[in-house]
């Protein structure tokens, strides 16, 4: 489980939908021949394409700031001793905006130094999924980059059985109660693609 800036996401239902634009985009060249006005059809295509390759970049770039974090060795003790969450306002894309929010979950960690044993408090990362509910344990890993500003949590504890009990109780959020929902929506999603694209190509 990563936090949202490392996370790739789920690109497939993008790539389905691109294969199923330019298949039909394909099939009426086909039979009505091209036509100036699918340029602009066919450069559309392009946006969820571009989309995936922006996420892949900016999910990587991030990985390699941990990576090079975690590389310098000498991690600190951590414990996890509260989570937050924000609900963070953003603007949909397109003619008409409107107003969203992205939910965040981040754990507030009590770090030792390593050399002092002074204790101090930082914030992780924000997280899109309940990361609390799936932890076995308080105990983690920081890391810290050269800066000596932003930490990185690894070697996490999780839950052997997915009914063991939360390490700071149950909650009452929806989105926590029903950790699949996200998932479930996108496999109904990604099967309508598939089912269009088995349509279209094997009339069945």
């Amino acid at each position: 489980m990563r936090p949202a800036e490392e996370e790739i996401g789920n690109l497939l239902p993008l790539i389905l939908f691109s294969i199923l634009w330019y298949s039909t985009l394909g099939v009426s060249i086909v039979e009505n021949g091209f036509q100036p006005g699918l340029i602009l059809f066919l450069a559309a295509g392009l946006l969820p394409l571009y989309q995936a390759f922006m996420s892949i970049r900016r999910a990587l770039f991030y990985r390699r700031q941990r990576a090079e974090a975690v590389a310098l060795g000498r991690p600190a003790r951590g414990r996890i001793v509260g989570i937050s969450r924000e609900d963070v306002p953003y603007y949909t894309s397109g003619k008409h905006r409107r107003l969203r929010y992205r939910r965040y979950y981040y754990l507030e960690v009590e770090v030792a130094d390593p050399d002092t044993g002074i204790v101090s408090r930082i914030r992780s990362q924000g997280y899109r999924r309940p990361i609390h509910r799936y932890l076995g344990s308080d105990q983690v890993s920081v890391y810290t980059d050269k800066s000596g500003w932003k930490h990185y949590l690894e070697n996490f504890q999780w839950k052997e059985r997915r009914g063991d009990p939360d390490i700071f109780g149950g909650s009452c959020d929806f989105e926590e109660a029903h950790p699949g929902a996200e998932r479930i929506g996108q496999f109904l999603f990604t099967a309508v693609l598939v089912l269009m694209l088995l349509h279209m190509f094997f009339r069945f």
